[in-house]
């Protein structure tokens, strides 16, 4: 794990008002059409993923995780569903943190941008490197439960993909945060209804989800796939107790 001690986004101002939200969605809005050229520019990968996942790494990185220092917390995100690396990069250039001569370098050798972002090459911009799915969740129950053995306040999301859903081991630490009691922990589902083998509920169907979620022992609510609907409903997550909380992102 790397953290965002050194994260320039930790220490951006952020307006927690309605004005912030409308900042943040016409943000995400020109995030999109830079995004859409950027994937014509490398043939498309994952063009469908990086686009639903856009508006949900907006609200987290331009939101949530520095809106928590405002508020006296350390905010850290996994990214589970890795293959949406082009909507993080994106996001960082609108940021400014990335360049577009940078953004050149995708996926080629000895670039920071490969093709699932590493954490050993952005860091403080992404907690765990992705691989082999279905394991951010775990990554991010280890921090959680670490953060409350320490004392420490610390919250952590991680981005799923809904195909993702389909790995036992999901579910398995979806009953662990249960089971511990880890309302630090927040799982946002990007509900895209899209797989890489084609349509979710033709591959292997997953509604009802939130009731899923609900079952193993967790809060959870959804919301449009907009940038300042995701980061009011993290805002309102964040403050409930006592169990772990899953955000279902529709598109």
């Amino acid at each position: 794990m790397n953290g965002f001690a050194d994260s320039p986004l930790l220490f951006r101002n952020v307006d927690l008002g309605p004005s912030g939200l409308r900042v943040l969605a016409e943000k995400a809005e020109r995030a999109r059409t830079r995004l859409i050229k950027f994937l014509s520019e490398i043939g498309g990968w994952h063009a469908g993923s990086s686009l639903s996942s856009l508006n949900i790494v907006a609200a987290l990185y331009g939101y949530w995780v520095p809106a928590g220092r405002a508020l006296g917390v350390e905010r850290l995100v996994v990214i589970s569903k890795g293959h949406m690396a082009p909507a993080l990069y994106v996001w960082l250039s609108i940021e400014g943190l990335i360049g577009e001569e940078e953004l050149e370098t995708f996926a080629t050798p000895w670039s920071r941008l490969q093709s699932h972002p590493e954490a050993a090459r952005l860091r403080g911009l992404v907690v765990s490197s992705s691989g082999s799915l279905g394991q951010g969740l775990s990554i991010a129950n280890g921090i959680a439960l670490a953060a409350k053995i320490d004392g420490v306040r610390r919250e952590v999301a991680v981005l799923l993909g809904d195909g993702e859903l389909d790995e036992g081991q999901v579910w398995e630490a979806a009953a662990t945060a249960s089971a511990k009691g880890l309302d630090n922990v927040i799982a946002v589902i990007d509900r895209n209804m899209l797989q890489h083998t084609g349509p979710t509920e033709e591959v292997k169907p997953k509604e009802p989800l939130a009731a899923k979620w609900e079952a193993f022992g967790w809060h959870a609510v959804e919301a449009p796939n907009d940038a300042a609907a995701i980061a009011a409903a993290l805002d309102a997550l964040s403050k409930l107790r006592g169990r772990p909380k899953a955000l279902i992102v529709r598109r």
